[in-house]
């Protein structure tokens, strides 16, 4: 049981320090936020929305349509896009997401036990 106990706490501070080491960045126009992406139970990444209208024109310009999610490591490189169509509305699940955050998570720990 003490075992189980320490493992499983070692896990949970695990998760907590990778949550830092990725960011998912929702951003969407004011004119269309009843169609903001439901991120709530996304796990492993910290959330931070922004309107278009508040970016600055370098960013304005590399935005193509809203909402756009993007999954930026703790460098701050694309690991994942996610956008909508002409729908304005982001059609890839919670899932799908989360499993892109999972891999990344994988790929780091990979990456620290062979350092």
């Amino acid at each position: 049981m003490k075992h189980l106990i320490y493992v499983l706490f070692v896990l949970f501070a695990f998760a907590k320090t990778n949550a830092q080491d990725l960011t998912l960045l929702h951003i969407n126009a004011k004119w269309n936020e009843s169609n903001n992406y439901n991120l709530r139970g996304i796990k492993g990444a910290k959330i931070q929305m922004a309107y278009l209208e508040d970016q600055s024109s370098s960013i304005k310009s590399q935005i193509k349509s809203v909402p756009t999610i993007i999954l930026l490591d703790k460098n701050g490189k694309p690991r994942g896009q996610w956008k909508a169509g002409l729908s304005f509305v982001i059609t890839a699940t919670q899932e799908e997401i989360q499993n892109r955050i999972n891999v990344i998570m994988l790929e780091n720990t990979r990456r620290r036990s062979t350092n």
